[in-house]
This record gives C-alpha cells, sequence and structure tokens, in this order.
C-alpha cells in the first residue's frame, strides 16, 4: 500500500523542504554557521578594542590600619575594569601563627581579555592574644569624698597595648560609703580586648 494521494502529496511536499534546506545551506543562504562564525568575530573585535588591564586594585579582607589580624581571615584582591570586566582575582588565607615579623603576599586580578593589572602586596603580622590587665588602686580603703585612683597596668608582649583605661577614664566616686568595683579595659593594636576589675572600700568616720 502506497498511501492515499494526499499522503503523497505531504510526503512529496517534505521532501522538497529538505532538498531545498541541503541547496541554501550549500549556497550560503541559511544561519548556522554562518552566524556563529559571526558571533565570534564579533567576541574577538570586542576583545581586541580592550587593550588596558584592570585598574585600581585593593585588597578586600584586609589587616587592620597598624598592619594586624587577630583572628582567621580570608582576603582577596579586587579591580575594576569597565571595557571587557573582571573575570578572576587572586586571593587566599592568613597565616596565623602569631608573628612580630611581617609577611608579605601578593596578588593581581585578570579582566575579559586576559590582561592583568601589576601585582600589588600588603604586609600583615597576626597576633591572636589579648593583653593582660592587672589594676590596681592608689588606696584599698578611702574615707568619704577622699580621692582614689584606679590604673590599669595593662601589657601586651606582641602588637603593644594601644589603649587602656578605668572607670571610662573618669574620676572615681567616694560620695557613697561602701564597696565599690571599678571595670579596666585594654586593647592592643590588633584588636584584642581584655576586661578587668578592681575594688575598693568608702567609708564613713563621722
Amino acid at each position: 500500500m502506497k498511501g492515499t494521494p494526499e499522503h503523497r502529496l505531504a510526503s512529496g511536499c517534505i521532501w522538497m523542504i529538505v532538498l531545498a534546506v541541503v541547496a541554501w545551506s550549500g549556497l550560503g543562504l541559511i544561519g548556522g554557521r554562518g552566524s556563529s562564525a559571526h558571533g565570534v568575530q564579533v567576541a574577538a573585535a570586542a576583545s581586541a578594542l580592550d587593550t588596558t588591564p584592570p585598574h585600581s586594585l585593593g585588597v578586600l579582607g584586609g589587616p587592620n590600619d597598624d598592619g594586624w589580624y587577630n583572628e582567621e581571615s580570608g582576603y582577596a584582591w579586587t579591580a575594576q575594569d569597565s571595557e571587557s570586566g573582571i573575570v578572576s582575582c587572586h586571593g587566599g588565607a592568613i597565616e596565623t601563627t602569631e608573628s612580630a615579623v611581617p609577611r608579605t603576599v601578593y596578588g593581581t586580578c585578570t579582566n575579559g581579555s586576559g590582561l592583568t593589572a601589576p601585582y600589588v602586596g600588603f604586609s600583615y603580622r597576626f597576633d591572636g592574644t589579648p593583653p593582660t590587665l592587672e589594676p590596681v588602686v592608689t588606696r584599698s580603703v578611702v574615707t568619704r569624698f577622699g580621692i582614689v585612683v584606679a590604673t590599669p597596668r595593662a601589657h601586651d608582649a606582641l602588637s603593644g597595648v594601644a589603649e587602656q583605661s578605668c572607670n571610662g577614664s573618669r574620676a572615681l566616686s567616694t560620695r557613697r560609703a561602701g564597696r565599690h568595683t571599678v571595670t579596666c579595659i585594654a586593647h592592643d593594636r590588633a584588636g584584642n580586648f581584655a576586661i578587668a576589675k578592681v575594688s575598693y572600700v568608702v567609708v564613713d568616720h563621722r
């Protein structure tokens, strides 16, 4: 059975379409590879236009203003490129061994044309240990309206003490009789904090 006239007509139409597609492909009259090749040429032309490497190279997650870390941290370089864009940047994790000797790492970023910015480095040191505090008062027992001073006596062997104070650097009160507790704080250059307390007693001899 060879099918109905309608079936033979439909088959003939399909074959005519197939032959036409093959013929047009050979003549380059339809898309396919032609449009793909054109796209590659356009992309190549766009890339060729960007001859400028990335700029404004910086570091995300860098050390504090004094060049110290006090905990595990990652870092990554960042840059800008308004033409072909940034496709990759170097990065890593810091070494957390405590040391006063600076470590230096270098990195850069690459744009869509494969151009890299000049390498930039930064140095850092690591201190994960808080300062020690041994606060004292000039008098452990003082009369009402007398004068007593608290001293934090902070010490930090690695990054050094950046700031220390007792009672927020305010004068201690002796107006009220009884035991008074003073809070002293200190932080080092790496950003580690320490807190300690010291007490004094106010007595009324009336």
